[in-house]
Parts: structure tokens; C-alpha cells; sequence
């Protein structure tokens, strides 16, 4: 581990609450573990959440939704609404008062009146006028990343950190080596990508990038784009073109006990909804797709994010897709199972892969992907989306271009402010 992998290790277990950040590729999900199996060895009940599920299920089997684990639905209510919410829910309560150290993952796509919000609900619950209650709070991201999910009151305070709640916090540990990417030039291009000045030898490297020669490798790369439409539309005219007939999965309901309740029928609509899983998958042979799950990594080096193709479906009572992953390895997917976060007990099954053809630069935020091929263009509308699409790779030899703009690499004002000391 290196040395700012090491303190926040040591502010962790000193139960400080402190704001863990740096580029993408510097490790902050593994000193996350890292920090969880400290803890854990100290005795103490750690919740670990993200703020969606994509960057939860990227952060493994243990990790939630924020609003999942605080049961505030979708948080939009004032916070005294909220805090009567969770006291009318059991499990809900008794998470905030067990637990004595909250992480919070992808904290840039944060608001600033949430976090706030959250203050005020564990004040009122735990019955302490300290920072959350007396929880150790150790906020997670890179706020360079993509911004706020919810940013209604675009005149007034959008990031996290102009809340009144992380004034508080006591320190900043900022991880500066980089771990995904070894090669020095791909460093370098990705440091100045991140605070949106590329230097005119990066411009000139990333054009070099804008080649067709993905086109001759049998395991095409992912695209990436920025919007949902596109993706949705690549991949389905993509699909259409390999052979043979579609076969067709369909996630399935597994439950520990009887019925349905309408509790669980709002959360298995729910999976559907925000899971990584595809409810409905579609598949021919030939397809390209990428896995959804890390239960193959320690026999196959298969992770969340390994692409592949179907090469056939065996025969049997269920046709399971044999896949050729980029690694080499060739291995029949059988379904995988994911957990609810509403009820316990409750899980939806479905094939852990995904058609790779194209995903948005969202859904790819916190992935690692084995090759991409990325749109940063003029279609490029948000501030952090065009740095979060290059840093999904290792390195240039695994990263193609489509569309290039030097001036989609944008950085929000107030978070040059903030970084720069002026907010």
C-alpha cells in the first residue's frame, strides 16, 4: 500500500471523519476494503453504501444503496418527514443505531441538501448533537467525476461540499498513485484529462487513438457514449446482425418463504429497475457481452466488466450461453443470483451478462473495462463525463476513439474552487 493508502487507513481506525478522494485508478475501492476488514478486527458495525447501484454492486455483495440502507425512498421529502419514515421502519432505525461507521461511495453525484438531511436524521435518531449522530462518516469520490444526480436548484449550492455538513469533516486524504494504469504517457494524458487542461502532445496522442484497427479484433471493444438512446440503439442494431435466433432469459423470482407480499413485489419491481442485471436478456450467438458479476475471479481472473462472445448455447433444460472472454477463457454462464435490498430473503436470478456493444459513460463509472472505444465529442454535455470515459481503461493500446474534442474535458468552476482552497 502506498503512503496516502496508509493514512487513511490510520484516520480510519483513529475514527476520524474525513473525505477519501483521487483521480480514478488510484485505489480508492480497495483501501475501502481495506478500511472495512480494520474496522471489523476493532469490533465496529460498518455500513458500506454508494449512491447508486451500479457503484454499489461495483463495490461488492455487502454494499447498498444509501437510500436503501437509511430508508429514505428517494429523500426528496423535508428532513423531519424522512426521520418519521425511519422511525415507523425497524430495520431502518436499527441500522442507525448500531452502526458506528458510515461509508459513503460515489459522494460527488451527492446534493448537498442529502447529506444535510442525513445529519439532521441521525442527530434526531442517535439523540446527539455531534456530526451524524456520533457515526464516524468517511465520504468516498472525485468530485472531478460526474456531478450531483439531483440538481433542481441549479442558482443555489449543487456540490456536496457546499453543505453545512462537510464543514465538518475532519480531514481530506487525497490518493495521488496511480494503480489501474502503468503506462507513464496514459498517465499523464488521464491527470491533465481530469482537471480539464490537456496539454497540445495529449491532444496529439489521443487523436492517434481515433484509428479503425478495433475493427479486426473478434472481441470488439465497448463503446461508450454519453447518451442512453444512443447505447440502447447500438446495441440492438448490433444484435440483429449476428446469426441465429434470439434466446431469450428472463429474471427470476427466488424467496425464502411463501407468497409475494406487496412489499415484495415493489421491491422485485425495484431490482428491475436500478439492478445491474438485465430483466429481459436477449442473446444470439455471437453477441458481445459483458459479465456482471465477480464469482468467476478467482478460478477464470473473470471480473464486473470482462467482455466476451457467445459462442453457442448448450443443450439442455436450459440453453446457457457459452462465452469466449478477451482473457482466453471459455465458460458456460449459469444464472446468478441478487440479493433485495428492501426485503430479506428475496432474490432475483438472471444470466450476469449484458449486451457490450455500448454502454453510457454512467453506467461505466467505477468499471474497469479490458478495451473501450469512446465517444468525447461534441456529444459530450457533462462536466467530468469526458475524463470518466478515457480513465476506464489501463492503457492506450486498450483505447480507441471514435469522436475526439479537447473542449469536452470540462471542470465545474466551483470545483476548481474547491480543490484550489478558494470555497
Amino acid at each position: 500500500m502506498d503512503e496516502d493508502q496508509l493514512k487513511a487507513i490510520d484516520l480510519a481506525i483513529s475514527r476520524k471523519s474525513f473525505f477519501l478522494t483521487g483521480a480514478g485508478g488510484t485505489g480508492k475501492s480497495y483501501v475501502i476494503r481495506k478500511i472495512i476488514e480494520e474496522l471489523d478486527g476493532h469490533g465496529k458495525d460498518t455500513a458500506l453504501t454508494a449512491m447508486t447501484g451500479c457503484a454499489a454492486i461495483l463495490l461488492g455483495k455487502n454494499a447498498k444503496t444509501l437510500h436503501s440502507w437509511a430508508g429514505i425512498g428517494l429523500g426528496k421529502e423535508v428532513g423531519s418527514a424522512l426521520l418519521a419514515k425511519i422511525k415507523k421502519s425497524p430495520r431502518s432505525k436499527k441500522n442507525w443505531l448500531i452502526v458506528d461507521t458510515l461509508i459513503i461511495d460515489e459522494v460527488s453525484m451527492m446534493s448537498p441538501e442529502l447529506l444535510d438531511k442525513l445529519d439532521y436524521i441521525a442527530r434526531n435518531i442517535r439523540k446527539s448533537d455531534t456530526l451524524f449522530g456520533g457515526i464516524q462518516l468517511i465520504l468516498v469520490g472525485d468530485l472531478y467525476q460526474l456531478p450531483p444526480i439531483n440538481r433542481e436548484f441549479r442558482d443555489g449550492p449543487q456540490f456536496v461540499f457546499e453543505s453545512s455538513t462537510w464543514k465538518h469533516l475532519e480531514d481530506t486524504i487525497t490518493l495521488r498513485t496511480i494503480h489501474r494504469q502503468s503506462d507513464a504517457a496514459f498517465v499523464k494524458i488521464l491527470q491533465e484529462a481530469r482537471i480539464g487542461e490537456l496539454s497540445e502532445e495529449s491532444i496529439n496522442i489521443l487523436e492517434k487513438r481515433k484509428t479503425s484497427e478495433w475493427k479486426k479484433l473478434e472481441i470488439k471493444p465497448t463503446l461508450i457514449f454519453s447518451r442512453r438512446d444512443d447505447v440502447e440503439q447500438i446495441n440492438v442494431s448490433q444484435l440483429r446482425k449476428c446469426e441465429g435466433p434470439d434466446v431469450v432469459f428472463k429474471a427470476r423470482t427466488i424467496r425464502q418463504r411463501g407468497l409475494v407480499t406487496e412489499n415484495e413485489q415493489y421491491a422485485i419491481d425495484k431490482m428491475d429497475k436500478v439492478g445491474s442485471y438485465v430483466p429481459e436478456l436477449t442473446l444470439r450467438k455471437g453477441a458481445q457481452v459483458m459479465l456482471l458479476t465477480n464469482k468467476y475471479a478467482n478460478e477464470y481472473g473473470l471480473v464486473n466488466g470482462s467482455r466476451g462472445i457467445v459462442e453457442k448455447f448448450c443443450e439442455g433444460p436450459e440453453p446457457l450461453p457459452m462465452v469466449k472472454f478477451k482473457n482466453g477463457q471459455v465458460i458456460i454462464v449459469a444464472f446468478h443470483a441478487w440479493n433485495s435490498e428492501e426485503v430479506v430473503g428475496l432474490q432475483r436470478e438472471q444470466i450476469p451478462l449484458q449486451l457490450a456493444y455500448a454502454v453510457t459513460i454512467h453506467k461505466a463509472q467505477g468499471a474497469t473495462l479490458d478495451c473501450a472505444l469512446i465517444d468525447i465529442g461534441k456529444n459530450t454535455f457533462e462536466n467530468g463525463q469526458a475524463y470518466v470515459a478515457l480513465s476506464r481503461v489501463k492503457s492506450l493500446d486498450s483505447l480507441y476513439i471514435w469522436e475526439f474534442d479537447p473542449e469536452a474535458f470540462t471542470v465545474h468552476p466551483k470545483v476548481r474552487e474547491y480543490h484550489a482552497g478558494r470555497l
